[in-house]
C-alpha cells in the first residue's frame, strides 16, 4: 500500500489574509479552497495527551498531507463541515509529507 492510498479523506483548506482598517487595526479573513485536498485524519489518543499535555491540550486531530499541499500554520482546515485551526506544523525529514496538529475553532 502506498502513502497516497492511505489518504482517504478530503479536506478544504482556508488560507488567511490580513489587512489594516482606517484605524490601523489588523483584520483577518479566510478564503476557502475550491478543490479538496487529500489527507489522512487521525484522532488524538489519550496517551498522546498524557505524554505531552502542553502540546496536545486542545488538539483534536493530526492531519497528514503530501508535502505539495498548501497547508501552513496560519491556515484552517474544514473537515466534516467543522473548521479547525492548524496549531503546529511539521515537515517530514524526507520532505514527503506534512503533519499538522488541528484544534477546533470555537
Amino acid at each position: 500500500m502506498t502513502y497516497e492510498e492511505l489518504m482517504n479523506t478530503n479536506i478544504y483548506l482556508r488560507t488567511r489574509s490580513s489587512s489594516q482598517n482606517l484605524l490601523g487595526e489588523w483584520t483577518y479573513s479566510y478564503t476557502t479552497s475550491t478543490s479538496p485536498t487529500p489527507c489522512r485524519m487521525v484522532p488524538i489518543k489519550v496517551a498522546d495527551r498524557v505524554e505531552n499535555p502542553g502540546l496536545f491540550a486542545d488538539v483534536t486531530y493530526t492531519c497528514y498531507c503530501l508535502s505539495s499541499a498548501s497547508i501552513t500554520r496560519d491556515s484552517q482546515v474544514v473537515y466534516n463541515s467543522i473548521p479547525y485551526r492548524v496549531k503546529e506544523m511539521e515537515m517530514d525529514s524526507s520532505f514527503h509529507h506534512k503533519k499538522a496538529l488541528l484544534r477546533e475553532v470555537t
